[in-house]
Protein backbone atom coordinates (compact mmCIF):
# COMPACT_ATOMS: atom_id res chain seq x y z
CA UNK A 1 0.00 0.00 0.00
CA UNK A 2 2.78 2.48 0.98
CA UNK A 3 6.07 3.06 -1.10
CA UNK A 4 8.61 2.18 1.07
CA UNK A 5 12.13 3.61 0.20
CA UNK A 6 15.31 1.87 1.10
CA UNK A 7 16.57 2.88 4.51
CA UNK A 8 20.57 4.67 4.32
CA UNK A 9 21.63 3.83 8.15
CA UNK A 10 19.82 1.27 9.30
CA UNK A 11 21.56 1.04 12.22
CA UNK A 12 20.92 4.64 13.71
CA UNK A 13 18.53 5.64 16.37
CA UNK A 14 14.93 5.91 14.34
CA UNK A 15 16.01 3.91 11.50
CA UNK A 16 14.94 1.04 10.57
CA UNK A 17 13.90 -1.35 7.42
CA UNK A 18 9.92 -2.05 7.06
CA UNK A 19 11.05 -5.57 7.17
CA UNK A 20 13.02 -5.02 10.44
CA UNK A 21 10.42 -4.15 11.87
CA UNK A 22 8.27 -7.00 11.20
CA UNK A 23 10.87 -9.20 11.94
CA UNK A 24 11.27 -7.72 15.86
CA UNK A 25 7.34 -7.68 15.47
CA UNK A 26 7.06 -11.98 14.91
CA UNK A 27 9.79 -12.02 17.79
CA UNK A 28 7.60 -10.69 20.22
CA UNK A 29 4.45 -12.83 19.16
CA UNK A 30 6.05 -16.24 18.21
CA UNK A 31 6.97 -17.74 21.61
CA UNK A 32 3.51 -16.89 22.36
CA UNK A 33 0.66 -17.61 22.94
CA UNK A 34 0.94 -13.86 23.65
CA UNK A 35 3.73 -11.17 24.39
CA UNK A 36 4.01 -11.80 27.76
CA UNK A 37 4.04 -15.75 27.22
CA UNK A 38 0.87 -16.96 28.75
CA UNK A 39 -0.17 -13.89 30.07
CA UNK A 40 -2.80 -11.44 28.26
CA UNK A 41 -1.39 -7.70 28.64
CA UNK A 42 -2.47 -4.31 27.36
CA UNK A 43 0.51 -4.74 24.64
CA UNK A 44 -2.25 -7.41 23.13
CA UNK A 45 -4.49 -5.50 23.19
CA UNK A 46 -2.55 -3.17 21.42
CA UNK A 47 -0.70 -5.56 18.95
CA UNK A 48 -3.68 -7.63 18.64
CA UNK A 49 -5.66 -4.17 17.62
CA UNK A 50 -2.70 -3.24 15.04
CA UNK A 51 -1.99 -6.53 13.64
CA UNK A 52 -5.80 -7.49 13.11
CA UNK A 53 -6.30 -4.05 11.49
CA UNK A 54 -3.31 -4.26 9.71
CA UNK A 55 -4.31 -7.38 7.76
CA UNK A 56 -7.44 -6.46 7.49
CA UNK A 57 -6.78 -3.36 5.20
CA UNK A 58 -3.71 -4.91 3.33
CA UNK A 59 -1.70 -2.49 4.83
CA UNK A 60 0.45 -5.09 7.01
CA UNK A 61 1.30 -8.47 5.25
CA UNK A 62 0.17 -11.39 5.43
CA UNK A 63 2.35 -13.69 7.67
CA UNK A 64 1.77 -17.30 9.71
CA UNK A 65 2.87 -15.95 12.61
CA UNK A 66 0.50 -13.05 12.43
CA UNK A 67 -2.45 -15.11 11.44
CA UNK A 68 -2.08 -17.37 14.36
CA UNK A 69 -1.54 -14.90 16.59
CA UNK A 70 -4.33 -13.05 15.59
CA UNK A 71 -6.37 -15.81 15.66
CA UNK A 72 -5.47 -16.60 19.88
CA UNK A 73 -6.47 -12.87 20.40
CA UNK A 74 -9.93 -13.12 18.52
CA UNK A 75 -10.46 -16.87 20.02
CA UNK A 76 -10.51 -14.73 24.18
CA UNK A 77 -14.13 -14.58 25.29
CA UNK A 78 -13.66 -10.73 26.11
CA UNK A 79 -13.11 -10.32 22.28
CA UNK A 80 -16.05 -12.68 21.73
CA UNK A 81 -18.33 -10.28 24.16
CA UNK A 82 -16.86 -7.56 22.77
CA UNK A 83 -17.89 -8.32 19.08
CA UNK A 84 -21.31 -9.40 19.84
CA UNK A 85 -21.87 -5.98 21.66
CA UNK A 86 -20.89 -4.11 18.90
CA UNK A 87 -23.42 -6.16 16.46
CA UNK A 88 -25.90 -5.52 19.06
CA UNK A 89 -25.41 -1.64 19.03
CA UNK A 90 -25.01 -1.56 14.99
CA UNK A 91 -28.26 -3.20 14.78
CA UNK A 92 -29.97 -0.97 17.45
CA UNK A 93 -28.41 2.46 15.50
CA UNK A 94 -29.34 0.86 12.23
CA UNK A 95 -33.29 0.50 13.79
CA UNK A 96 -33.43 4.11 14.61
CA UNK A 97 -31.79 5.61 11.67
CA UNK A 98 -34.36 3.85 9.49
CA UNK A 99 -36.98 5.86 7.92
CA UNK A 100 -40.17 5.87 9.55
Amino acid sequence: MFARPPVERPGALGYGSYDDTLHALETAIEPGPFVLGQRFSAADVYLGSQIVWGTMTGTLEQRPSFAAYQRRVTERPAYQRIVAQNQRLAARLTETSAPA
